[in-house]
């Protein structure tokens, strides 16, 4: 008996790490295909900077172990910032997915919006490292939107090719 409880807690602790591994392959995955649109629109001059750049900056600013945003460290900070953010996006997808739609798109758009929603109204401009979205020019805006709804789709579709086998 004491073999069957160790052996289904022994399983439920590998699902439980194979879930978090998928998720954040996937959201590393969404990071990278959503950073098309959006490196993209600042080539197409829509803007100067792209907002990922900008945040990461803000965040090194006020965590002193980071790299200083005028430093060449920097250069390779900011993307590991962005994927691990991505990162994190995907393990909670892959956490909540059992109240998303039931749709790869539905409920990689929804994440998606949420993510985008999450950020650029609430706790970016809350803690000041990005202005609100209403503050922002439109044009940024309107791209990280989409971008944010790739990242969510993107993420969706990697991690259900991920699960595959596994459900």
């Amino acid at each position: 008996m004491n073999a069957l409880i160790y052996l289904s807690l022994h399983m439920q602790k590998e699902t439980t790490m194979n879930t978090i591994v998928r998720g954040a392959i996937a959201g590393i995955a969404g990071t990278v295909f959503m950073s098309v649109p959006v490196f993209a629109s600042q080539r197409l001059g829509l803007f100067a900077s792209a907002p990922p750049v900008e945040i990461s900056a803000s965040v090194a600013k006020n965590i002193p172990i980071l790299p200083s945003p005028s430093s060449a460290a920097f250069s390779v900070a900011w993307p590991v910032l962005h994927l691990a953010y991505g990162a994190a996006g995907g393990i909670i997808f892959n956490l909540i997915r059992g109240v998303l739609p039931k749709s790869t798109v539905g409920s990689g758009l929804v994440l998606g919006g949420a993510v985008w929603a999450g950020s650029y109204l609430g706790y970016l401009p809350l803690f000041h490292l990005y202005p609100a979205a209403e503050d922002d020019a439109h044009e940024r805006t309107a791209v990280m939107l989409v971008a944010h709804a790739v990242y969510g789709v993107t993420l969706a579709f990697v991690e259900k090719a991920l699960s595959r086998g596994n459900r």
